[in-house]
């Protein structure tokens, strides 16, 4: 619940830790190669995704994350090649899956380690497993909830009281007239997570910012399905 992302391009993540292994301070060469920005959201989920670690005598790069580096040496030869690379894909609608299929598929294996990530797999697969085949955003959170209570009202619904109280009944269950209201969920779950999930080929669709939700036609299917 207190991993929320800020950003929605596992692109970013990846430029984030590549630009802090490379020669010259990191917000210069995320500018330099037209990265990201949002130099602290890329930090953050960076760290979520665990691919740095933030300590007090700075940011640092976890096993996973010098992964990442030799990924980019093995395959570009310096890692500045690879930023220049991730320059190309500045403001790119496309999946990334498609568009750089093999960093996409780093940026999959990186996601999929995610633990909700891994849950949210699982639990689709049931249903599509039960005739769910492109599951709405309703449907998913009233699955969710039957079997992952805690974790769906985190992970999808606003934290602040008058939505929690509106969504809950007083024994914990979900009224499902409040969750056809796309300002019920929680932004970083519903917009960047989701998007994050597209981009790295495990959803078919993108994400959605609430003010633009429709949760009763809001897709959440796997691409892949077995």
């Amino acid at each position: 619940a207190n991993r929320s992302f800020g950003l929605n391009h596992p692109k970013n993540y990846l430029g984030y830790t590549l630009a802090l292994y490379a020669h010259g301070p990191t917000e210069q060469l995320l500018e330099e190669y037209r990265i990201v920005g949002a130099v602290d959201d890329a930090r953050r989920g960076a760290a979520f995704l665990g691919l740095v670690a933030e300590r007090p005598t700075g940011v640092e790069l976890t096993p996973l994350g010098r992964e990442v580096v030799r990924f980019a040496k093995a395959r570009d030869g310096a890692v500045t090649d690879a930023l220049e690379e991730f320059e190309n894909w500045y403001r790119s609608s496309q999946c990334f899956y498609d568009l750089a299929p093999n960093w996409g598929e780093l940026a999959r294996r990186v996601i999929f380690a995610y633990p909700a990530t891994e849950l949210l797999v699982e639990e689709l697969q049931t249903m599509h497993g039960d005739g769910f085949d492109r599951p709405r955003l309703v449907d998913l959170v009233v699955y969710l909830h039957e079997v992952h209570p805690t974790f769906t009202v985190e992970l999808f619904l606003r934290g602040d009281e008058d939505v929690r109280s509106r969504a809950l009944t007083a024994d914990g269950g979900l009224r499902e007239a409040v969750l056809r209201d796309g300002s019920t969920y929680h932004s970083p779950t519903v917009f960047q997570l989701k998007a994050m999930l597209y981009h790295a080929g495990i959803l078919t669709d993108r994400g959605t910012e609430p003010s633009n939700l429709d949760p009763t036609e809001d897709v959440w299917a796997l691409r892949e399905r077995i």
